[in-house]
């Protein structure tokens, strides 16, 4: 019977757990947020991509993330640098800590530190070239 009842009441924990996490609301992510990126760029081709925003050793691109739209957790957006700008959707985690995108030819994710505070990871592979980066964004006011 004190088996039953504690199953019982873990089961509920468990339960109960799980609906707060998903009823998470999603913070708002909309605005504008200044980039500092830190990373680097691999040839695998003759030149790099005509949409890659970096070029050959370059080590930091300052560029900027615009969240146009919020649907609850889905996401849409534009990451603009000096040499062009480019198209993403994301989505954000149902704790609302975390937010994970695509653009036209990789992937990113956030980490959201605070309401004003995204520290980002990104990456892609291609024919022409690869990218990885580390970056802090930071809203606008």
């Amino acid at each position: 019977m004190m088996l039953r009842a504690a199953l019982a009441c873990m089961l509920t924990l468990v339960l109960t757990t799980s609906i707060a996490f998903a009823g998470a609301k999603a913070p708002s992510l909309v605005g504008k947020w200044d980039v500092e990126s830190t990373g680097g760029m691999m040839l695998n081709g003759d030149k790099e991509s005509n949409v890659t925003h970096w070029t050959p050793g370059q080590k930091v691109l300052k560029g900027q993330l615009e969240i146009i739209s919020q649907d609850g957790r889905f996401i849409q957006g534009v990451y603009t640098s000096a040499r062009g700008s480019e198209k993403f959707i994301a989505m954000i985690s149902p704790d609302g800590k975390y937010m994970y995108a695509s653009d036209t030819d990789g992937f990113f994710d956030c980490k959201i530190v605070g309401k004003d505070r995204l520290e980002i990871v990104y990456r892609h592979v291609k024919p022409s070239d690869s990218v990885v980066a580390t970056s802090v964004a930071k809203r606008q006011k």
